[in-house]
């Protein structure tokens, strides 16, 4: 588990834990979507390194006026590039067959999700055996000179800090 400040305008942490061998996830993901726990479950796959979680969580927190209904759908929502809250959600969310999971909570509570979990935590490092280059290239639309001038995180980065500056 880890747990970073976020922007100090917000003055909330944001903790982040990796669960491998869930075995409940369509159970939990109907309780996200019931608004029954207060977190934001994510496809580790997509993740490249935690930073990309907390810069989502901060122009989520941030921002003036949400496009979806909750924080964490906003954090999903500013993962992505796409400006299709639907396709945003269905990429970055987690499908019921998912075995690996990223939670995202808010604030200092967690409301019990981590204990609903029917899985083994992991520690983040292990993120790097879980996430697919070749999937987070294509999400991201990073093409192969791209990567020769920058870094992918960096690339990654940039395209969700100006998402909504930028029309793909």
């Amino acid at each position: 588990m880890t747990t970073v400040a976020l922007d100090p305008t917000v003055e909330l942490p944001l903790t982040v834990q990796l669960y491998r061998n869930v075995k409940n996830v369509p159970e939990l993901r109907q309780k996200v979507i019931a608004g029954q726990i207060k977190c934001c479950f994510i496809n580790p796959k997509y993740i490249l390194d935690p930073f990309q979680l907390i810069v989502a969580a901060n122009k989520a927190l941030t921002c003036e006026n949400r496009i979806t209904k909750t924080v964490f759908t906003e954090i999903l929502y500013n993962l992505s590039i796409s400006k299709n809250i639907t396709r945003s959600l269905q990429q970055f969310g987690i499908t019921d067959d998912c075995r690996d999971l990223l939670v995202v909570m808010v604030g200092g509570e967690s409301d019990g999700a981590a204990a609903q979990i029917d899985g083994e935590e992991a520690d983040l490092g292990v993120l790097e055996e879980i996430r697919d280059l070749g999937a987070i290239r294509k999400a991201y639309k990073i093409k192969e000179l791209e990567e020769k001038n920058t870094t992918l995180l960096d690339s990654v980065v940039s395209r969700i800090a100006t998402k909504d500056f930028i029309v793909h």
